[in-house]
């Protein structure tokens, strides 16, 4: 099983319609504080941060799975988002090796090269 790729426009879509859909943020907290972060308020939900690496051992994945399985079901729809969509693919398969069916991989990043990207298109904060 492999994550589905998926636009960031599609995915703002789904999780404004689907209750049982979370965001999840794989890029490190410097780059929350200078490029911002998805912003879900006008749907009523948050974004989740999860800061990703850079040491990814044993340790880091242990923790990764926790994060996963305190705050989501395994039946839950997973988007996972990164800069460019490299970090957040790893991340949806991750969380599937960990359980998880439902994980989709933005592949257009946060704010990539390409003027597809989340921050171009679709809201932004800062934290």
């Amino acid at each position: 099983m492999t994550p589905v790729n998926i636009k960031s426009i599609d995915a703002f879509d789904f999780l404004s319609k689907r209750v049982n859909s979370h965001l999840i943020d794989t890029r490190s907290d410097i780059e929350w504080k200078s490029t911002g972060i998805p912003d879900l308020s006008s749907i009523n939900k948050k974004t989740n941060l999860i800061n990703w690496g850079p040491i990814l051992d044993q340790s880091f994945f242990a923790k990764y799975r926790k994060f996963l399985l305190i705050r989501f079901s395994q039946k839950d729809n997973l988007f996972f988002i990164c800069r460019s969509g490299t970090r957040s693919l790893m991340a949806a398969q991750f969380a599937i090796k960990f359980g998880f069916r439902n994980c989709f991989n933005i592949y257009e990043g946060f704010d990539n090269a390409n003027r597809q990207n989340w921050k171009t298109n679709l809201p932004v904060k800062f934290i």
